[in-house]
Formats: C-alpha cells, structure tokens, sequence
C-alpha cells in the first residue's frame, strides 16, 4: 500500500537549515536551533484489486468506490446464488451463493474461483486511532424484475468470516480476530443494520483490508454466504434482484 504521508519539501529544507547550529567560541550558554516538520492527509489512492485477501493477479472488478474519503468502503463484489427449480411446497429453503469469478486483468489469463469479499480502507492519518465500525443491511429485498414480486423476509448468511490486509499478507496493523462480531455467520436482513466489524483495539486499523467469507484453496466447495428464504413464500419463475449496502464509520471514542 503506498505511504500516504509524504514529508514536504520545504519542510525538510527547514530542518535542515535550522537543526544546525555554529559553534559560539568561549560561549557561556548553550544555543539550541528548532527543526520543524510536516504531515499532510493525501487522497488516498485505491489498490490494486486482487481477489479476497491473496496477492494474486490484478482483476477486472469489482469497481473501487471512487469517494476520496480515507473512511470507505472499497468494493464489494456481486452475489450469485444459481438457478434452481420453484419448489414445491411452502418450506423454508436456502440458497448457497456461487464463488466470486475473478477475472485477471491480464487477457491471456483465464478466469477464476475465489471467495466473496468486502475490501475497506481506513488511512485516515488526523488521530492515534483507527477505530471503525463496519455494518451491512438488506436495503432492497430480492425482488422480481416484474417489480412485483418479492422474496418477503429473506435475508443473508455471511458465514465463516476472516478479516486479512489487502494485500493477503500479515501486517502489525490489521485487526485480530476479536473485531469480527461473529466470525462464524452473521445475519443480514433489511429491519436493519448488522455490525459485522467493530475494530477498538489499540494500534490497529490503519490500512487497507477484506473481510473474507469461506477463504480456501479449493473452491469445488463453497460456503461463504447463502440467501435464507422463509416459509410461505411463493415463488414464480423468473429473477430476483437484491442489494445489500455496506457501511464504514468512525469508532473513535
């Protein structure tokens, strides 16, 4: 990630001038010179894209969240849950997600499988802390693209969470574990927002990272997020569309 504090040139030329001093022959006190230097919050730029938390190639998408705020979340990549038969009967059914294809942003490399992610940054440099919350919600129920039909009460199951720098590899500044609120699956529906990452532990925070689902090396198997719909819920053929949003904020106390 590059470094976003950069030392101004004119700052460093003070420093230079003034952190040394001439001696003072047969001087009966000490003469102290002042140093000064400065730090500035950049636009911070967003990373290359690489899929979930590995250092892998460079990909096609998702897009970045253009915003220039240092607090934001970078991008998220889209769900597809497959297709499936209408069932029969009014029982509750759910619905695995596909893994994410990643496409290489090399031409001659072919597509692949990796997990769902949700990419964040918080290089906010104006305090000692990195403290954020990250929370998700439902915001458009699964809905027909006769704008009619909708999937009432269903909701998502983000499951077998990890939290990793964005460059897939270790980092003193990323979050432990105790960050995730439930690391094991979290429920995300539209009566409102679900936290699903609450970082307060001091000295961590500041950089760029993902919050993987269901993170492995094979993925012939996928279990990192699955669409639960409830009893009663009659379904036609067709497709359903839904949007979740994801938000960052500050924690800072």
């Amino acid at each position: 990630m590059k470094n976003i504090t950069k030392l101004t040139t004119t700052a460093l030329l003070g420093a230079l001038a003034l952190g040394v001093v001439a001696p003072v022959a047969n001087a009966d006190t000490d003469v102290t010179g002042e140093g000064k230097i400065e730090f500035k919050q950049e636009t911070p730029e967003n990373p290359t894209p690489t899929p979930g938390g590995e250092d892998g190639p460079e990909i096609t998408e998702p897009e970045p969240n253009p915003d220039p705020n240092p607090l934001k979340i970078l991008s998220v990549t889209d769900m597809d849950f497959d297709i499936h038969e209408v069932p029969v009967g009014n029982a509750a059914r759910s619905y695995d997600v596909l893994p994410f294809k990643a496409t290489p942003v090399d031409a001659d490399a072919d597509p692949f499988d990796t997990a769902h992610f949700v990419r964040y940054m918080d290089v906010r440099a104006d305090g000692a802390e990195n403290h954020h919350t990250i929370k998700a919600q439902l915001t458009k129920q699964f809905t027909h693209s006769n704008d009619t039909n909708t999937l009432d009460g269903a909701s998502l199951l983000y499951k077998n969470i990890t939290l990793e720098a964005g460059n897939g590899t270790a980092d003193t500044n990323t979050p432990s574990d105790t960050a995730i609120t439930n690391a094991a699956s979290s429920k995300v529906g539209a009566e409102g927002q679900t936290p699903i990452i609450e970082n307060t532990e001091a000295g961590k925070g500041r950089g760029v990272f993902d919050i993987i689902f269901d993170k492995k090396d094979d993925y012939t198997t996928y279990d990192g997020v699955s669409l639960e719909v409830p009893a009663a819920v009659n379904m036609i053929t067709g497709t359903y569309t839904g949007e979740v949003t994801w938000t960052i904020e500050d924690a800072r106390n």
